[in-house]
């Protein structure tokens, strides 16, 4: 047991100087992209398109066989990104790939690695298509309309303190959208519904009607991964000047610095000239 701890201690202090070393541009989230094809819609390359100029991240297309090749490029795994996003809001129905079984295996399997997913708009469904979550209840919402009112999520109590509203008042409600959202999008609804599996992290923040506190939110920890939803009209990443958009894009920022950096597959790169592969550290922990 004490050899166990001293060997634990020695891991720790390597990996703290480790850090202490590395200049702080160089600790990287790597983002998988995830898509149906070569030609997104618009709301769809408008979050990617985000993504891309914030994160080292590359859109990786999934084949009906479980694969994924990266646009002008070739195959890619999943594991080579310390997270992967699947955003889509073009039809009611996700692109075929991801229904078939192989493509499903794969994104599971790399999560129950230790990997983060992150399921926006009508992505939210995805966590039923994987058997992850079977008793929440998932509904597909229609394009909203012109001149809504503005939408968001409220913090629950018991995740007020959690690491994706970093930056928020979580006293009030974090408002996301205020504009039209031309695209389809998911959420766990709440009338006559069992909760979803996971941990909600916030409600939607419309109140009133037969499905007030609809759960959008929502954190799953499965195996040694996790995987978090934000359905609901929650991703005009299309709207570029109002506050709602800046607060879209500060909760897009978290929810991928969190997942990213609680994932195994998390790398510490300085400059490109010697990766550190996070996960290894931390399977030496466990």
């Amino acid at each position: 047991m004490i050899k166990s701890v001293t060997f634990h201690g020695l891991i720790i202090f390597l990996l703290l100087t480790t850090f202490s070393i590395l200049p702080a541009y160089s600790v990287d989230v790597t983002v998988g992209l995830l898509a149906g094809s070569n030609d997104l819609g618009e709301v769809e390359e408008a979050a990617y398109n985000w993504a891309d100029d914030n994160y080292p991240a590359t859109i990786l297309v999934a084949g009906n066989g479980g694969t994924f090749e990266s646009i002008g490029g070739g195959a890619d795994k999943l594991d080579q990104y310390a997270v992967l996003w699947l955003f889509y809001t073009e039809t009611n129905q996700l692109p075929g790939p991801f229904g078939a079984d192989a493509t499903k295996k794969a994104i599971l399997d790399y999560v129950e690695s230790g990997g983060g997913l992150f399921l926006s708009a009508l992505g939210l469904r995805y966590v039923m298509d994987m058997g992850v979550d079977n008793g929440g209840n998932a509904r597909v919402f229609q394009p909203l309309g012109k001149g809504p009112p503005e939408i968001g999520v409220m913090p629950t109590e018991e995740a007020k303190n959690h690491p994706v509203f970093k930056g928020f008042d979580t006293a009030k409600p974090i408002f996301l959208t205020s504009m039209d959202q031309a695209g389809f999008t998911a959420d766990f609804i709440n009338f006559k519904a069992k909760p979803p599996a996971g941990k909600i992290l916030g409600t939607k923040t419309r109140g009133g009607g037969a499905g007030a506190g609809e759960r959008p939110f929502v954190e799953y920890d499965v195996e040694n991964g996790k995987i978090i939803t934000l359905g609901h009209h929650n991703g005009v990443y299309t709207d570029t000047k109002s506050p709602e958009s800046d607060n879209l894009r500060m909760l897009t920022t978290n929810v991928l610095n969190y997942l990213g950096e609680n994932s195994t597959f998390f790398a510490v790169d300085p400059n490109g000239k010697l990766a550190t592969a996070w996960g290894t550290i931390k399977s030496a922990l466990k």
